[in-house]
């Protein structure tokens, strides 16, 4: 199955504490990059972020941004430790008498001393939150694959139309190329006949040199490589792993047996249809830099 690596997708989670929002962009990459724009809080559980990234996505460059909106009301009102409070208040009172102090010790004053509040159950980087970041991850990542898999359908209605392009001219070069060994025999006759004395030669060893040279530009091979990586390419689609790199060694391979049919021609009307080969194989190869 054909999946581009371009896609967006997002997924969220609550807790007691938190809205949470996880995005992830993909881009084109030939190995898999990941890169996280996550609260400070969260960096120690950053290795296992990338883990799961890895279970869902295998190619890429995908930024991963994790935002935690803290939810108002009474989970962010801290209590008061009344006993830390009471020890502030002897302990203002006794100084106060040391030092022959006057005023009294007033609400606003103990206000003042922020270790007389207790502390949240709920921490920032609570089990909850945590569990929560990682299932909000999750789906974000089966939403960019969606979209990802939603671009590769695309991909693949492109790779069709391009292989159908790519078979017809490789049909026009074999037509040709049946007319090429016997030209190209001809030719190089009519050259043996201009420049050299043909009665004194060995005829037989002549008209055999002669058909060793006109077999040197035999496409025939190349045209059957050719067709069989076009079939390869095909069926490679249709495979559940990610395709990308196998997809670009085949166009790889396309592109050597176009530019050997190129070199080993006679024939201009074979060079005109191997320009327009390679020119298609190269559009191949442009579309298979964006699969997965």
């Amino acid at each position: 199955m054909i999946r581009s690596m371009t896609g967006y997708g997002k997924g969220s989670a609550q807790t007691e504490l938190y809205d949470i929002q996880v995005e992830i962009k993909s881009v084109n990459h030939r190995f898999l990059d990941l890169n996280f724009r996550l609260p400070a809080f969260l960096a120690g559980i950053e290795m296992q972020l990338r883990d799961i990234i890895k279970s869902g996505i295998a190619r890429g460059s995908v930024t991963v941004f994790v935002n935690l909106t803290k939810k108002p009301g009474v989970q962010n009102i801290r209590s008061i430790d009344e006993s830390v409070a009471r020890m502030y208040v002897e302990m203002l009172n006794g100084l106060k008498q040391k030092l022959n102090i006057d005023g009294e010790v007033t609400l606003d004053i103990l206000l003042k001393f922020n270790d007389i509040f207790e502390q949240n159950q709920k921490t920032e980087g609570d089990e909850e939150t945590i569990k929560a970041v990682m299932e909000a991850l999750k789906d974000a990542i089966d939403d960019v694959n969606k979209y990802r898999d939603h671009e590769g359908e695309e991909l693949k209605n492109d790779f069709d139309v391009r292989l159908f392009e790519l078979g017809q001219f490789v049909d026009e070069v074999e037509k040709h190329s049946k007319e090429a060994v016997k030209i190209q025999y001809e030719k190089l006759k009519e050259r043996v006949d201009k420049f050299v004395d043909v009665n004194s030669i060995n005829k037989e060893r002549l008209e055999h040199e002669l058909v060793l040279i006109s077999d040197k530009v035999d496409i025939t091979e190349e045209i059957t490589r050719l067709r069989a990586h076009v079939e390869l390419f095909k069926n490679t689609m249709d495979s559940d792993k990610p395709l990308g790199k196998i997809l670009n060694n085949i166009v790889q391979e396309m592109h050597r047996e176009a530019s050997t049919t190129s070199a080993k021609t006679n024939l201009t009307e074979i060079s005109h249809i191997s320009v327009k080969l390679k020119e298609v194989i190269e559009n191949i190869r442009e579309q298979v830099q964006n699969v997965e």
